[in-house]
């Protein structure tokens, strides 16, 4: 063995240890907030301002949480969240599936400009959409409305629905079409019959990550609701912080009910994500 090929399992193991400790550093800056969140959540008010702050609990309380729960507005906000996302959701696949596999199999000239102009909308800051859409949603009197809000969201969901399953369409194998178009099939019986089965993992990634984009906006939501009766839940979890003091407890516990739906499903739906995620990584 020359000294070129001693050297090549070392630099794969140095190479190796690097990423796991990147890895690590970068779980552990996501973990803490959570962690920090979570525990919060627990602690009595004299606790949760404590000198030396502590990180777990000394005397966990679920008081936060009773007092959260108590409050109908939270269930009204979970509510205007979950269907404001939903739509814009469902909207999104319905027209981001068909344009994305229109982007990827149908190439011209000014294809790719087209597919450059419909992403762009989504480098847009939320801020920047916010005054046009609270004017012209007052003229249509979609203001306080889940179903405003969720027309809202479609420039912040649609172009990453149709970014995300536009690179998988691209890989399809070619012989996959050319059977379905020997079968009789035209493009929308091809998209419907055999791209969207095949395609199922990619679109439910999609889908996930398109309804956690409209389930976690902010600054749309609070420029277009007014009253607790059209807020979603990041909206009124920000109405804890009021003029005179910030209700810590009752506003990490909000947060904790709102975190773990999304968590829980993103941890069931793990493998999927990743199945999903490396589909169209390889052709055939």
């Amino acid at each position: 063995m020359n000294r070129t090929q001693s050297r090549h399992p070392v630099r794969t193991l140095s190479r190796a240890t690097a990423f796991g400790v990147l890895a690590v550093v970068a779980a552990f800056l996501f973990v803490v907030p959570v962690v920090w969140v979570v525990a919060t959540s627990l602690k009595p008010d004299g606790e949760i301002f404590a000198i030396p702050p502590t990180l777990l609990p000394k005397e966990p309380t679920l008081a936060h949480f009773v007092s959260v729960l108590g409050d109908e507005s939270i269930l009204r906000f979970f509510r205007n969240s979950l269907v404001a996302a939903g739509l814009a959701t469902g909207v999104s696949l319905l027209l981001g599936v068909p344009a994305a596999f229109g982007f990827a199999r149908f190439r011209y000239r000014a294809s790719g400009l087209l597919l450059g102009a419909v992403l762009v909308t989504r480098m847009f800051p939320p801020v920047a959409l916010a005054l046009p859409f609270f004017l012209q949603f007052r003229q249509l009197g979609l203001l306080d409305s889940p179903v405003g809000l969720a027309v809202a969201y479609l420039p912040v969901v649609l172009p990453l629905v149709i970014w995300m399953l536009e690179g998988f369409f691209r890989e399809l194998p070619e012989e996959v079409l050319e059977a379905a178009r020997l079968d009789g099939m035209g493009s929308l019986g091809s998209l419907l019959r055999i791209v969207v089965p095949i395609s199922r993992p990619s679109i439910a990634v999609a889908t996930m990550f398109g309804f956690l984009a409209a389930w976690n906006e902010f600054v749309i939501a609070l420029s277009l609701t007014r009253t607790p009766a059209g807020q979603t839940m990041p909206v009124g979890i920000g109405g804890y912080i009021t003029q005179f003091q910030t209700l810590w407890g009752d506003m990490t516990a909000a947060s904790v009910l709102y975190l773990a739906p999304v968590l829980v499903i993103t941890a069931l739906a793990q493998r999927g994500i990743i199945s999903g995620l490396t589909a169209g990584a390889t052709k055939g």
